[in-house]
């Protein structure tokens, strides 16, 4: 199959279960019509009170999952067209498919973190080091090592393809019923929870190093992490096969990898600006610092903003760094698209193990970016918050996983057990009953706990921890 062939697959309309409806004067691509489906759905709209970088922040100007979503799914829309016209140029994409590419980066852009718990990457942390302990206690577990394995590495990526696929009830199994390519790109390392999750190094590395350590390190992207979860495993391979990758990458993952990394970066900072957590200052020494490429006229752009606005009344730095940052996501655009035509041979096989941005010309305005990142992220009043977020989801997974293991918690009664299974979100506990076939009740019953904890936000997991423990009635 060459490249033309496996685009007009890959950009295809198969789904699990075909439209139950379609109007005649509907114009829409397949994978409009799968953003028209997410676009006013619950699971979107809890992201507006979902941790972006600033947790429970009262401004309604810092950005929440919801606000970095839908910017992450303009710029992968932005990059799916110039990629677009680069392929039909070449004459490796069908005239008639015009469209899809940036339609499918537009709805993997918009639910690329539906899946992140509350509090973000150090509410899975909290998930993570509490099933590490809980199994370390309890050995008398029903579960398998990669069942295990699944809790114990949970991730927010695979927590997506689960809500996309299955969690989402809307009169079926199929969940969304989205089209397979909108499903295949939410899957960022295709592996299981075992063979995933090693310590990622360049190959170079990995050939230095001995027989027991090569077993703990991959340089292989797909292994860097896992993405999906036992239950939804042949949901997994049910796709792979129809779209023949090969249990690699679906090409467009690394298109959506480089829409996220731009807009987190730059517009992390243009919040710290706002809150005071850096200046501009900070931005011209680290920017001074860590560019090769392009930092001649990054530079002078900066210095050019700074005097335009030197004497201007009530205009703040944040005015500044906003026109700094469109400036600066154009020119990794640009290296992103350059970049994907460099490595075009590689993508198209999953074989590229590196994200197209780390081997681009904007790589130095991404160190420079994350380094800015690191002075925001150590700000007490965002650490403190972490933690008290942290202590809500170990505390809410202690109470319902204790719970659980009584044989009365899915029973009708008036006991505690059976009380706090009812305070478990009815579509959750409608999956749980009717939808989800997973052979292992145990691990079933902890996925539902996971279900229902890592769809809340940031704010109904504190209420809740704090109504739960007594300390707000």
């Amino acid at each position: 199959m060459n490249h033309k062939e496996k685009w007009s697959l890959l950009l295809g309309e198969k789904r699990f279960r075909e439209k139950s409806s379609t109007i005649k004067s509907d114009g829409r691509n397949t994978f409009e019509n799968d953003y028209g489906r997410l676009i006013s759905s619950a699971p979107i709209r809890r992201l507006q009170d979902k941790t972006q970088v600033f947790p429970l922040e009262e401004s309604d100007y810092i950005r929440t999952r919801l606000t970095h979503s839908l910017e992450v799914s303009y710029l992968a829309s932005s990059i799916g067209q110039s990629i677009e016209n680069l392929l039909l140029k070449k004459k490796e994409l069908e005239p008639e498919l015009k469209g899809n590419l940036s339609s499918l980066l537009r709805v993997a852009g918009l639910v690329h973190d539906l899946g992140n718990p509350p509090f973000g990457h150090f509410g899975e942390e909290a998930i993570k080091k509490f099933f590490k302990r809980y199994f370390k206690n309890n050995k008398s577990t029903t579960l398998s090592d990669h069942e295990k394995a699944d809790f114990e590495n949970f991730d927010g990526n695979v927590q997506t393809f689960r809500i996309l696929s299955k969690l989402y009830y809307f009169g079926d199994e199929y969940g969304y019923n989205l089209n397979y390519s909108s499903l295949a790109t939410i899957i960022k390392y295709p592996s299981n929870s075992i063979d995933g999750n090693n310590q990622f190094l360049s190959k170079d590395e990995y050939n230095k190093l001995d027989l027991k350590e090569k077993k703990k390190h991959t340089f292989e992207i797909s292994k860097k992490k896992f993405g999906f979860f036992q239950s939804e495993i042949e949901t997994y391979k049910e796709i792979d096969k129809h779209l023949k990758l090969g249990h690699r990458r679906h090409p467009v993952v690394y298109l959506l990898e480089s829409a996220d990394d731009i807009a987190y970066s730059a517009a992390d900072i243009e919040d710290g600006i706002k809150l005071g957590k850096v200046d501009l200052n900070d931005i011209e020494r680290i920017f001074s610092k860590h560019l090769k490429e392009n930092k001649e006229i990054v530079l002078k752009k900066l210095k050019d903003l700074r005097e335009e606005y030197e004497n201007e009344k009530n205009v703040d730095a944040s005015l500044i760094v906003q026109k700094f940052r469109i400036f600066t996501q154009q020119i990794m655009i640009g290296s992103i698209v350059e970049s994907f035509e460099n490595h075009y041979d590689n993508i198209m096989q999953g074989k590229l193990e590196n994200e197209i941005i780390d081997i681009s010309a904007a790589k130095d305005i991404r160190k420079a970016y994350k380094k800015l990142q690191y002075i925001v992220f150590d700000d007490k009043s965002i650490l403190k918050k972490e933690i008290a977020g942290w202590e809500a989801i170990y505390g809410l997974l202690d109470i319902l996983v204790e719970a659980s293991r009584s044989k009365s918690f899915i029973e009708t009664g008036n006991n505690l057990e059976s009380r706090l299974y009812k305070i478990i979100s009815t579509s959750h506990r409608k999956v749980f009953e009717d939808i989800e076939r997973y052979s292992n009740d145990e691990y079933k019953t902890l996925q539902l706990i996971v279900d229902f904890i890592s769809g809340m936000t940031d704010r109904y997991a504190i209420r809740l921890f704090q109504e739960l423990k007594g300390i707000k009635i």
